[in-house]
């Protein structure tokens, strides 16, 4: 998926910069989309590594700059897709869902040996990519984070978080170039989940009891950028603090135990330079007069018309894991400083008087009202207690919902 974002977002980069410059350069009359000479290429998304698991081939064409809504035209479905190893034996895809094609579920490739993909499409074209070896990944080492300070978008602002980052102390097995996945889960238990809520009606508010278990939750992220890495300079056959992932110290602001997982995946010195390409590009896309790289060519060819130009690339790779799980209190020290703790800093509250009267400051003179109205919308009616007295709470302390789902991840400890 990661590869498949990353190109996309890099021919529509291609196509808005060529929309820039006819803009430049014709500034007085209104540009027209429809001028723009439009290639329909097909997109290859697809790869297979040693872990046994369905492995995925998305094909899909590219679209119009003015096309806003994909549609069934721009996939190609009821393709015979097929991965054949060095010895010939074959492993067919299926299709479950129209432009993408599945291996069965034991699928894996073997370390050492080599695979190409192959594609007939119904009308009888055909494709083929390069033959890729796959190399066996090595052990991720460590999994660790160190307090950072990193620049926001464009802008002059510092975002204080913690960077992720792995050591590998051997990658002699492996092929000395790497991809880099990870997936991550912050878990949320509030402190004061809720046993009621106020419901606004005509006459005010009405309490009523809250029956869901809104306590513990869940909230799963993964990659959406290319990590690269490589130890090919490397003189002992090590990586040291791989950059992976940086999280906003106060992305932890309400989290309870937290867990990354980090993939590696050792790619053939090939798919690295593909890969490069496209980072590069990505990089100096910011002028419009910077250098343009052209089309980035993957490894599949059209075996019908060698003048066809196919965009994507067939990965083949071996992968490693590693997992690890925190407390929130394992940060760096010095981001835990930077740290802003919702359910601390704003606790529970005590209040002697109606809903109405709470959410309307009525307690508090006319003349500090305002400010305290907009304050109080952030609590929530949690419990009741005695003689007319309401307990509320921040309410990201209070339904865990809004910082995740109900649905616990099967993998969590």
């Amino acid at each position: 998926m990661h590869r498949l974002q990353s190109t996309t977002r890099l021919y529509s980069i291609l196509i808005l910069n060529l929309v820039l410059i006819f803009s430049i350069t014709s500034c007085v009359e209104e540009f027209e989309t429809d001028s723009i000479e439009y290639e329909r290429l097909l997109v290859v998304d697809a790869n297979i590594s040693d872990q046994a698991k369905p492995h995925q081939v998305r094909l899909f064409y590219t679209s119009p700059i003015d096309n806003e809504i994909q549609n069934t035209q721009d996939v190609l479905s009821g393709a015979a897709v097929w991965v054949e190893d060095n010895l010939g034996a074959r492993t067919d895809f299926f299709e479950p869902d129209p432009g993408y094609y599945y291996s069965p579920e034991d699928f894996a490739g073997e370390a050492g040996k080599s695979y190409s993909l192959f594609i007939t499409t119904a009308e009888g074209k055909n494709y083929k990519s390069t033959t890729e070896e796959l190399y066996a990944a090595p052990q991720i080492s460590r999994v660790y984070n160190k307090f950072t300070i990193e620049l926001g978008d464009r802008t002059a602002n510092t975002i204080p978080g913690v960077q992720f980052f792995i050591d590998v102390d051997d990658t002699s097995i492996g092929s000395k170039f790497y991809r880099y996945e990870w997936s991550d889960v912050h878990q949320v238990i509030v402190p004061y989940p809720k046993q009621y809520e106020a419901i606004p009606s005509q006459n005010g508010y009405d309490i009523v009891p809250f029956t869901l278990d809104v306590e513990e939750c869940y909230r799963e992220d993964n990659f959406k950028e290319l990590i690269l890495a490589t130890s090919s300079s490397s003189s002992n056959n090590q990586l040291i603090e791989v950059p992976i992932k940086f999280s906003d110290v106060n992305d932890f602001n309400v989290t309870t135990r937290y867990s990354i997982e980090i993939t590696q995946r050792s790619i053939s010195p090939e798919a690295y330079s593909y890969y490069r390409k496209i980072e590069l590009f990505n990089e100096s896309n910011g002028s419009l007069f910077d250098k343009q790289q052209g089309l980035i060519v993957g490894n599949i060819t059209s075996l019908d018309d060698p003048e066809e130009n196919v965009l994507g690339y067939f990965e083949v790779s071996g992968a490693s894991s590693e997992r690890i799980y925190m407390d929130y209190t394992d940060l760096d020290p010095e981001a835990l400083e930077y740290l802003e703790r919702t359910c601390t800093k704003y606790g529970g509250w005590q209040f002697r008087g109606s809903v109405e009267e709470f959410y309307q400051a009525l307690d508090l003179p006319e003349s500090i009202r305002g400010p305290e109205i907009a304050r109080r919308g952030n609590f929530e009616l949690v419990d009741l207690g005695a003689r007319n007295e309401l307990f509320f709470a921040h309410r990201l302390c209070a339904d865990c919902r809004r910082r995740g789902s109900l649905n616990k991840p099967s993998y969590w400890e």
